[in-house]
Parts: C-alpha cells; structure tokens; sequence
C-alpha cells in the first residue's frame, strides 16, 4: 500500500467509520446503512470498486458533500483527491443513487394535511 492509500485509509478510518456518532456526524447515516446502501450499489452493479477508490470511499465522498453543502475542492482537500477524481465519482454516485429511486426514493406526499409543519 502506498504512503497516500495509507493516509486516505486512516481519514476514512479516524474521521467516518470509527463509531456511528462519527459516521452519522460525517454521513448523516449510521455505519450499518452504509455498509448496506454500498452492498445494494455493489449487487446491483450500480458502482463498482475501482483501483484506487472502493464504492466506500466513493459514497462517503459524496455523503460528506451533500450532507454538509460543501464544494468538491474541499471533498478533494479532506480526501486527498483530485479535483477530476472527486467530481468524476460524485456524479458517478449520483447517477446510482437516482436509480434506486423506484425502490427506495418516495414521491413527495399530495396530501396537504400530511405536508403542513406541526408547531
């Protein structure tokens, strides 16, 4: 493994999966939904590990980028990544995560009693 695996491992390790706080903080989901979110990508043949970056690095990327609104230079910063790479599999997950809309993704209700806030 190399200097920069090594280092891209442990922020992962350190940063996300070291405990579902962490992950939930980082994620916003819990450990054991991710792993499961990444096996359904990876049955389904929506993502697939590349050489250099697992469907896990692949999805906490993204996660990390929609949950805390913020721009791919800092994803790429935070995971030591091109910015190419870094945009390149954002839409990659993307892509996959749009087509497990018939599953898993519900239509926003039509019902406004249902939609109104409770105060």
């Amino acid at each position: 493994m190399h200097e920069r695996d090594r280092i891209r491992f442990d922020y992962l390790n350190q940063k996300i999966w070291q405990s579902d706080v962490l992950c939930k903080n980082m994620l916003k989901f819990e450990r054991a939904a991710f792993f499961r979110l990444c096996g359904i990508l990876r049955d389904r043949k929506l993502l697939e590990d590349s050489p250099h970056l697992s469907v896990e690095q692949q999805l906490a990327m993204f996660l990390h980028t929609i949950g805390h609104n913020l721009r791919n230079r800092v994803i790429s910063a935070n995971f030591a990544r091109s910015y190419g790479t870094t945009s390149i599999y954002f839409r990659k997950v993307l892509h996959a995560i749009g087509e497990l809309r018939n599953d898993y993704i519900r239509p926003p209700s039509k019902d406004l009693q249902k939609r109104r806030p409770r105060w």
